[in-house]
């Protein structure tokens, strides 16, 4: 059977698979050697942006000796619709029989994984094999031409994979999901499960790719392949020993820009703590110098508000999070009782729709045991739940309504569920 290998590298600027730090080679060279030592492949087909590193992704190509093994294909805002069509173009333009799919950022795509997933999915006529337990980022998935024809047509009639821009690196996996049973699969499994550790060896951040480094270094000091040859067990267990890929840098900052809150809450320890002591707001301008400093070292994080008090109380609230927000790389965490939630407010921040997060604490599923939680009565309890369907009208999938369990509300707990998981 014939197969052709599909580089994706049309992310966003911003990417680290360009920064030569694997002695000389970045990651995108990596990725690339990978494919092209697949001499049964019949083409290498990268993917790329009309924009941002693409024209230096070319000039590293035609500085392969294999160039002429390779050909690109360039898009404005790649989506998922868009990209999984692509693969059954590409299938079908080379005459392969499926495609190996990876992200172009990965610098440590396995062979000998790569070897077992063919020998898996040709064996068991798949129409998609996938490695499961191992790292991100070792193994490529494997489509089937016809099922990317499938999956694509899934993709578009749902308008979430149709937007620009809206490619993940759970694609293809994340379509299928819709209609699972439908699709033969095959999964390899790796001997150890390394999950755990949330391994993402791909270079698309500043964390990512100092990971990446990190565990490189470690195999160059221990004489272990770092290459399209490594050993993924090996490799996986060093990485597992190596602090430096254990860990990077923070990716998730809790600010409290407020000293007061709107409830009373039986297990909130903050008054206890500060009782008899005035605490002051933040000021905006202390908050951009912080945001700053925390783009500058983590240049990709969720910046939480607020640590200890409710982040709406603050009157800057708004230009904070609109702060948070001017930083691609930020993504903001607003967790609060929902009360001061406003459409104006959603409005506001409905243009970064998928880089802001809601929790609303509620605790119950009525009045009189939030009343018994929180020390507020059924007009509170009204505003906090109509909060979520409010936020949830511009923030889809990203708002969540909290429940903590402890004696006094347990017996709500399974209704609570129920009656949200409905919503």
């Amino acid at each position: 059977m014939k197969n052709l290998v599909i580089l994706f590298a049309g992310m966003v600027d911003g990417n680290h698979l360009l920064e030569n730090v694997f002695d000389g080679k970045c990651a995108f060279d990596l990725s690339l050697e990978w494919a092209l030592s697949r001499k049964n492949s019949v083409k290498t087909v990268v993917l790329l942006n009309s924009t941002g590193e693409s024209e230096k992704i070319i000039e590293r190509i035609g500085a392969n000796p294999e160039k002429d093994r390779v050909a690109t294909v360039k898009k404005d805002g790649w989506s998922t619709a868009g990209l999984i069509e692509q693969i059954a173009l590409s299938c079908e333009q080379y005459k392969a029989d499926y495609a190996l799919f990876s992200w172009a950022d990965c610098p440590f795509l396995s062979s000998k994984l790569t070897d077992e997933l063919i020998n898996t999915h040709e064996e068991y006529k798949a129409e998609y094999t996938f490695a499961d337990g191992y790292p991100y980022g070792l193994a490529p998935e494997v489509i089937d031409k016809g099922a990317a024809r499938i999956i694509g047509e899934l993709a578009e009639n749902n308008e979430k994979y149709t937007a620009p821009g809206s490619c993940t690196r759970d694609a293809v996996f994340s379509v299928m999901s819709g209609d699972i049973n439908s699709f033969e699969i095959e999964t390899i499994l790796s001997p150890k499960d390394y999950r755990l550790f949330r391994f993402e060896f791909e270079a698309s951040s500043k964390a990512g790719l100092m990971l990446c480094k990190n565990v490189f270094d470690a195999a160059k000091v221990r004489k272990i392949t770092a290459g399209s040859g490594l050993d993924p067990v090996e490799f996986s267990d060093l990485a597992s020993k190596t602090c430096g890929a254990l860990k990077t840098l923070p990716h998730y900052y809790n600010i409290q820009i407020s000293p007061s809150y709107n409830t009373k809450s039986l297990y909130n320890p903050y008054d206890k703590l500060f009782a008899g002591k005035k605490l002051p707001q933040m000021k905006l301008d202390e908050f951009r110098k912080l945001v700053k400093k925390i783009s500058d070292f983590s240049e990709t994080a969720v910046v939480s508000l607020s640590c200890f008090g409710e982040a709406l109380l603050n009157p800057d609230f708004l230009n904070m999070a609109k702060e948070v927000l001017s930083y691609p790389g930020l993504s903001l965490l607003v967790e609060g009782d929902g009360l001061l939630i406003t459409e104006e407010i959603a409005k506001a921040l409905s243009e970064y729709s998928n880089r802001v997060y809601w929790i609303i604490q509620l605790d119950a599923v009525n009045s009189q045991m939030y009343q018994k939680i929180n020390g507020l009565g059924a007009d509170e309890f009204s505003r906090a739940v109509a909060s979520v369907s409010l936020l949830h009208k511009y923030f889809k999938g990203n708002v969540y309504p909290q429940f903590t369990r402890m004696k006094e509300n347990e017996e709500q707990l399974e209704a609570f569920y129920r009656f949200w998981k409905e919503k």
